[in-house]
C-alpha cells in the first residue's frame, strides 16, 4: 500500500537521513513539545470513562432499533499511523458510494417509545446488558449502568461495583439524526458529546462535538474539548478534527480532503499543533494512482510560520530537505514523530467512545 511510505517509522528514517549542515529554523523546546503532545490523553483517567470505553461495544438497545448499518462514520476514526492516509483514501472512495444512504438518517425516532426511560444493567452470566426493573432513565432516551472493570477480562468485575452511568439521549429533529451521550458519576459529567448525521441523495454530513474530563479540581484538572466532522459528495470527502486540552494548553487541528477523479486519489492535508509560544504545521498533498498506488508527495513542515523541512518526490522514495540543509537532532525527530501520531493516539481513544452512537444510529 502506497501509504506505508508515509508511515511514522519510514518518516523517521527519511528525516534522520538529511545532510549535516546547520538549519536556520528549529523547534524551541523539542522535549517539551513531545511531553505536551503526550499529555493529550490525560483527560481519559477517570474510572467511569475507562468503564465506558471497555463496555462501549455492548452499550446499545436490543437490535433492530434503527437504521441499516453502513460503517461509514468509522472513517473519522484515526487509523494506525503507518497506514493512516492510505486508509483515509480508501475509505473516502467507499464513502462516495454510500452517499444516498445518509438520506434516511433522522427519518424516524432513534428509540421506540417502549424503551424511553429504560435502565440497562450488566449480567455477568451472559456477558451482556439486559433491561432491568430499575427506574430513573431519561424521558427522551435510555440509561446503561457502568461498573468497575476487571483489567484481565475487560469486563465488569464481580461482584458488580457500579461506578456511574451513561445516558443516551435522542435529540433528532427535522430530518437530522442526533444523539447525545453523557457519562456521569455522582455530580460530575466526565464525558458529554453529541453525534449528528444527515444527508441527501447527493451529499452527507456527520459531526461529533463534546468534552471529556478527569473530573479533578484546580491545576490537576484535565479537560479535552473535541470536534470531528465529515462532509462529502459523490466525488470528494473532507474530514476535520480539533482537539484542545486545557492543561497544558495545547491544540491539535487537522483537515484532510480526499478527491477521486476515477483514476487518481488526491489527499490535501493541513495539520497544526499549537502550544504556548509555538505552532507546528504540516501541510501539502499526496496523489496516487487508484490502480497502482504510485504517486507523488509534496508536504511542508513549518515552525511558527517558517519552513522547517519539506518532503517531496515520489511516494515510494520521498526526498527530505531543510532550508540550508541540516540533520534533525534526536529530540527534534522525537518531537516530530509525536506531532504525527498525536491526533492518531487521541483519535483512537475517542473512537472507543463513539461505539454506542455508531451502533444505535446504524453506522
Amino acid at each position: 500500500m502506497w501509504g506505508a511510505a508515509f508511515g511514522v517509522a519510514g518518516l523517521a528514517l527519511f528525516l534522520s537521513a538529511c545532510s549535516s549542515s546547520t538549519a536556520p529554523v528549529s523547534l524551541s523546546d523539542p522535549v517539551a513539545t513531545a511531553a505536551q503532545l503526550a499529555a493529550l490523553d490525560s483527560a481519559f483517567a477517570a474510572p467511569v470513562v475507562a468503564s465506558f470505553q471497555s463496555l462501549g461495544s455492548s452499550i446499545h438497545p436490543p437490535a433492530p432499533v434503527v437504521h441499516a448499518a453502513v460503517g461509514a462514520l468509522r472513517t473519522v476514526r484515526s487509523q494506525a499511523a503507518p497506514q493512516r492516509y492510505a486508509m483515509l483514501a480508501t475509505q473516502g472512495r467507499t464513502l462516495q458510494q454510500v452517499v444516498p444512504i445518509f438520506a434516511s438518517l433522522g427519518a424516524t425516532s432513534i428509540f421506540p417509545d417502549t424503551l424511553l426511560g429504560a435502565v440497562f444493567s450488566w449480567d455477568p452470566s451472559t456477558h451482556s446488558y439486559f433491561r432491568s426493573s430499575k427506574t430513573g432513565g431519561p424521558p427522551n432516551g435510555i440509561r446503561f449502568l457502568l461498573y468497575a472493570i476487571n483489567p484481565l477480562t475487560d469486563e465488569p468485575s464481580t461482584p458488580l461495583t457500579q461506578v456511574g452511568y451513561v445516558d443516551l439521549l435522542d435529540l433528532s429533529s427535522g430530518g437530522t439524526a442526533s444523539i447525545e451521550i453523557k457519562v456521569t458519576d455522582g455530580s460530575i459529567t466526565y464525558l458529554d458529546y453529541t453525534f449528528t448525521g444527515s444527508g441527501t441523495s447527493a451529499s452527507f454530513m456527520a459531526t461529533v462535538t463534546g468534552t471529556i474530563t478527569n473530573g479533578l479540581a484546580g491545576s490537576a484538572n484535565k479537560t479535552l474539548t473535541f470536534s470531528l466532522s465529515i462532509t462529502g459528495n459523490t466525488s470528494s470527502v473532507t474530514l476535520t478534527s480539533t482537539y484542545t486540552l486545557n492543561n497544558p494548553a495545547v491544540t491539535v487541528q487537522e483537515t484532510v480532503t480526499i478527491l477521486d477523479d476515477g483514476t487518481t486519489t488526491t489527499l490535501t492535508i493541513n495539520f497544526t499543533f499549537t502550544r504556548t509560544g509555538e505552532t507546528i504545521q504540516l501541510s501539502g498533498t499526496l496523489s496516487a494512482s487508484d490502480a497502482t498506488g504510485d504517486g507523488t508527495i509534496n508536504l511542508t513542515f513549518k515552525v511558527n510560520g517558517s519552513t522547517f523541512a519539506t518532503i517531496t518526490g515520489s511516494i515510494s522514495n520521498p526526498v527530505i530537505a531543510r532550508p540550508g540543509g541540516g540533520q534533525l537532532t534526536a529530540d527534534e525527530l522525537n518531537a516530530l514523530i509525536h506531532v504525527l501520531v498525536a491526533s492518531e493516539d487521541v483519535g483512537a481513544r475517542i473512537s472507543d467512545l463513539f461505539q454506542p452512537a455508531e451502533q444505535i444510529l446504524g453506522f
